[in-house]
């Protein structure tokens, strides 16, 4: 995404967008993630601010998500108001940046994207923390599960069904699915519940608490097969496994690296491996591995 923002915005306004992209192509393009209440934008989108640099050089260059469509913004600050440059949805920019011939120039941003969340060193407040004050002792609410350092950030898959790599992004107590289709989900919060909330029948068909925790998860952690997993459920869900993730270390190439592992059942079954570059997501596109079980092992 941050590839893609880049390239479009160097392209259709030029100047400091335009030197950003220019300069990440030799030195390598970065995004910081801030809580968008860091800086006075016309729209906050989903909450999380991206700041775009190259070279390590600091920036005012800012863009918010909201939904299929994009703000981006030059000249943000949190003293300053950022000038909205527009609002674009993602399947313009991409055929705007294949109109200029410029596909292979946002992959080659891609390679080497560096994604930096920057929304718990500091910040005066977060999505994490805000949603915390907000909701904990609601429905059950006993505050937010902290994802394990290692598990934070941006991790890339392949779908079969698409030209696109999906990938899940996770914050300090977040999770974000992107999909290959160039959307992007909303915002997941991961929260402990209390275990008498699933006793009352009248919690989980109450429809109003259904919609008020729709981007809740409850969380907690199990370990399996020498795997410390990360487990969540819908706030309400009464039936099903719900989705678990590991980081864990595979043999690619004689190195070793590495992975995330998205499983599901009571096993769990591996579903899906994400990787930290959209590159080796792809070279290890039908890789299986030894030590993890799918669904279509003969001894499952």
């Amino acid at each position: 995404m941050v590839s893609l923002v880049t390239t479009y915005a160097g392209n259709k306004y030029g100047q400091q967008w335009y030197q950003t992209a220019k300069d990440a192509k030799k030195n390598g393009l970065q995004v910081d993630l801030y809580p968008a209440s860091n800086y006075k934008l016309a729209d906050d989108g989903q909450g999380v601010a991206y700041n775009v640099k190259a070279s390590g050089k600091s920036s005012n260059l800012v863009y918010t998500i909201q939904g299929n469509s994009v703000n981006i913004y030059q000249g943000a600050s949190a003293s300053k108001s950022g000038k909205k440059l527009t609002t674009v949805s993602r399947a313009d920019m991409v055929k705007d940046v294949n109109n200029q011939g410029q596909a292979d120039f946002v992959n080659q941003l891609a390679q080497n994207a560096q994604v930096n969340d920057k929304r718990g060193n500091g910040a005066t407040s977060s999505p994490d923390s805000h949603s915390a004050s907000d909701t904990s002792g609601k429905y059950g609410n006993q505050g937010p599960v902290n994802v394990p350092d290692e598990m934070q950030g941006t991790w890339y898959s392949v779908d079969d069904y698409t030209s696109d790599a999906p990938s899940i992004t996770f914050g300090k107590n977040t999770m974000q699915y992107h999909g290959g289709d160039n959307t992007t989900n909303d915002v997941i919060h991961l929260y402990k519940q209390d275990s008498s909330f699933m006793y009352d029948e009248g919690n989980i068909t109450n429809q109003a608490i259904q919609d008020a925790t729709q981007n809740w998860r409850r969380t907690d952690f199990f370990d399996h097969d020498g795997i410390h997993w990360l487990h969540m459920e819908g706030w309400c869900q009464s039936a099903g496994a719900g989705v678990d993730y590991a980081v864990h270390t595979e043999t690619i190439d004689g190195q070793q690296v590495k992975v995330l592992v998205a499983a599901s059942g009571a096993r769990p079954w591996t579903d899906s491996i994400y990787y930290q570059t959209p590159s080796q997501a792809q070279q290890n596109k039908n890789t299986k591995f030894d030590d993890l079980h799918y669904r279509d092992d003969e001894d499952d």
